[in-house]
């Protein structure tokens, strides 16, 4: 899950998110436009696993091979790709081991096949020991199968990339959609306020703010709070919480700051403004990283059927520009209407 946490002043702290493997089936294309979160899915359905099934051109003797296979399924699951060692099913991804040897080694090589038969990307392993190999040494499978996991994970994200952004329904593609739901628990006016400034702002941003959660790739509401400090001061916390449509968190800003106690009783005004401004590019950044525009560096378009992948960006903690804390300061022409607060008024 994804947390962006900034101050009033603000500041944002990033978490990367992994970017989920996505498939391509033979399914209709949905509708041009906008077609909502049935359209992503219509046009790149998850696979609920990648297969790895026994190799039989991996220059491994049966037994050495299956152990082999679920070497490499368990350096995948450790990335967090799902994948388990066995026979394919239709629909299922797979991940084909074979080997060639030159001298006295052995280099094995990963190839992804998609559902409908098509090769989609390979990596190759480490040249290991022909005899161990041969023998099928455990200690030799193992470490193999360890360093493969990450090459491999990362060439099924840069394929997933190459596939989204080939998709003209995709979000890699069209603005992400969301369905902005409520603000609840501000006091005074602060719920309708942050509601309506909220809306305009992320709208500014690209993204499409709906009405119908049938039209929505993400869902979002805000939540706020007011806690006692002191006997004159008040924390007021802002959580604005972006989930799936089928209710998963997948990430949230929130911004944190003291005020007066009961200041905000009553109208918002532009501090509502502000929170809202502030807080937009916080939500947006959750969204671009749950589609996986930011995770990963673009792939060169394939000439065939064999990509070679990108190397993936690492997740950055200043995407953001972290705004310097200044009293007095001004936000797009807006006064910023919470002063440091130091407790003596």
């Amino acid at each position: 899950m994804r947390r962006v946490t900034l101050s009033l002043s603000f500041r944002y702290g990033l978490m990367a998110l992994p970017l989920a493997l996505a498939a391509c089936g033979a399914f209709p294309q949905p509708m041009q436009g906008y077609p909502g979160r049935m359209g992503a899915i219509l046009a790149h359905p998850p696979p609920q696993r990648i297969v790895v099934p026994t190799p039989t051109g991996a220059l491994l003797d049966d037994t050495s091979a299956g152990v082999f296979a679920n070497d490499v399924a368990n350096a995948l699951a450790a990335q967090t790709v799902p994948a388990m060692a066995q026979k394919p099913q239709r629909g299922d991804w797979v991940l084909s081991i074979s080997a060639t040897m030159a001298g006295d080694q052995v280099t094995p090589t990963y190839s992804v096949i998609d559902p409908r038969g098509h090769l989609q990307g390979k990596e190759s392993g480490l040249p290991v020991s022909s005899q161990a190999w041969s023998n099928g040494d455990p200690t030799a499978l193992t470490a193999e199968a360890n360093d493969a996991g990450p090459k491999i994970s990362s060439l099924l994200s840069n394929i997933d990339a190459a596939l989204k952004e080939n998709d003209p329904n995709s979000l890699y593609n069209r603005p992400a959609q969301l369905d902005f739901t409520t603000v609840a628990g501000a006091p005074g006016d602060g719920n309708t306020s942050l509601a309506r400034e909220m809306t305009k702002d992320i709208g500014a941003l690209g993204v499409v703010v709906v009405s119908q959660k049938r039209d929505a790739d993400f869902t979002m509401r805000g939540q706020v709070k007011v806690v006692n400090v002191d006997a004159k001061t008040q924390r007021i916390e802002i959580y604005w919480i972006v989930d799936t449509v089928d209710g998963k968190e997948v990430g949230r800003v929130a911004q944190l700051h003291d005020i007066a106690k009961g200041s905000l009783n009553s109208f918002w005004g532009d501090v509502a403004v502000v929170a809202a401004q502030q807080a937009a590019g916080g939500v947006k950044e959750v969204l671009d990283n749950n589609i996986g525009k930011r995770a990963y560096a673009k792939p060169a378009a394939p000439k065939a059927a064999t990509p070679v992948p990108a190397t993936p960006k690492p997740a950055t903690t200043s995407a953001i520009p972290i705004p310097t804390p200044v009293q007095g300061a001004t936000v797009k022409g807006v006064d910023f209407m919470f002063p440091p607060y130091s407790g003596d008024e």
